[in-house]
């Protein structure tokens, strides 16, 4: 399949999507494997990736500010978002790692209890089929593998493991690329698990199942059951490395931008407050929660299973499985479940 689609949340239509390096990408990622191939390793290094990086982001072009002018157009940002203009950029990191007005643009939802999206993306959530087909999870995302050591249902009895929702948000290099807190609520781990730099394109994560447990990353694990928290139980986030992303800074602030610093183990996160930046590309930000106590939006649930969107996720699994666009703060679960 040469074409990827997906479904714009705010106009419900279908759009094509136009991946950077498809064909470069294809041809790494040529066959389904468990384990990366010589090739795929060597590019997957830190010293590729920092190298790549720098040449995409770093050098100064000629015409500098007419190229980063076209570049902002032909991603389609929005200049009335930013808190920097084009104007006093002088490099592509500089537009890729931009800082936007977020609390005009990607306002909260109303709903206090409701998770919300900890980035700008394409959303695939994996809550979208029957129980019997869940296990795709341990194909796609290897949970236990993901969260390492960091996995707070781990001492639960199974059927609890078996009951983990979320969403697979991925940022393409187009997009805002901080992200943010999807749940109020304490942190009580916060760890950086080391890690290669694998891309993130739709065919390399279906070709090389489990890639996400490979890569470099950062867990971290909110506890909601506490006071000004958003009462859903434990929540974990994982912001993941791709290729030409040469690392996650911790930028947590609880007022816009304001003072960022490292975010910590017994730090309290107002919901929707930004925690990481991605330096920069295309990378993925993971949002897992007990599915018992909080369901997927029926929307994003509904967009998974259409069949009209030709998404190479669907292909894979041989039924529909599509993403769709998400905004950052953007509501994403819908129903909260009360303990019984």
């Amino acid at each position: 399949m040469s074409v990827h689609q997906y479904v714009e949340r705010t106009r419900n239509q279908i759009a094509d999507e136009r991946l950077i390096a498809d064909q470069i990408i294809r041809f790494l990622y040529n066959q389904s494997r468990d384990e990366p191939g010589f090739l795929q390793r060597a590019l997957a290094t830190g010293v590729i990736t920092d190298a790549l990086a720098y040449w995409q982001f770093d050098r100064r072009v000629a015409a500098g500010s007419e190229v980063i002018a076209n570049t902002a157009h032909r991603m389609m940002v929005r200049e009335s978002e930013l808190l920097v203009p084009y104007s006093r950029m002088q490099t592509l990191r500089e537009l890729f790692e931009r800082q936007i007005r977020y609390w005009d643009t990607r306002p909260l939802p109303e709903q206090t209890r409701c998770i919300v999206s900890p980035a700008d993306g394409k959303l695939l959530p994996f809550a979208a089929f029957s129980r019997e087909a869940l296990p795709i999870k341990s194909r796609f995302l290897k949970i236990d593998a993901l969260l390492a050591g960091v996995n707070p249902w781990a001492s639960s009895r199974p059927s609890a493991q078996h009951a983990l929702a979320g969403v697979v948000v991925r940022l393409t290099p187009d997009v805002y690329h901080y992200t943010h807190a999807p749940v109020a609520g304490i942190v009580r781990k916060r760890v950086t698990l080391e890690g290669a730099f694998h891309s993130c394109n739709p065919t390399a994560l279906v070709r090389f199942e489990g890639s996400y447990a490979l890569n470099r990353r950062v867990v971290t694990v909110y506890d909601t059951n506490v006071h000004g928290g958003s009462g859903v139980g434990h929540v974990v986030q994982v912001d993941v490395v791709a290729m030409m992303i040469g690392d996650i800074e911790s930028r947590f602030s609880t007022h816009r931008y304001d003072h960022p610093r490292e975010l910590q183990a017994g730090d309290f996160v107002p919901r929707g407050a930004p925690v990481s930046l991605f330096r920069p590309g295309s990378s993925t930000s993971i949002v897992l929660w007990d599915g018992k106590r909080c369901s997927v939006a029926e929307e994003l649930l509904a967009n998974a299973k259409r069949a009209d969107v030709k998404s190479r996720f669907s292909e894979w699994l041989g039924q529909p499985w599509a993403e769709t666009s998400v905004a950052v703060r953007q509501a994403i679960s819908e129903t909260i479940f009360e303990d019984k």
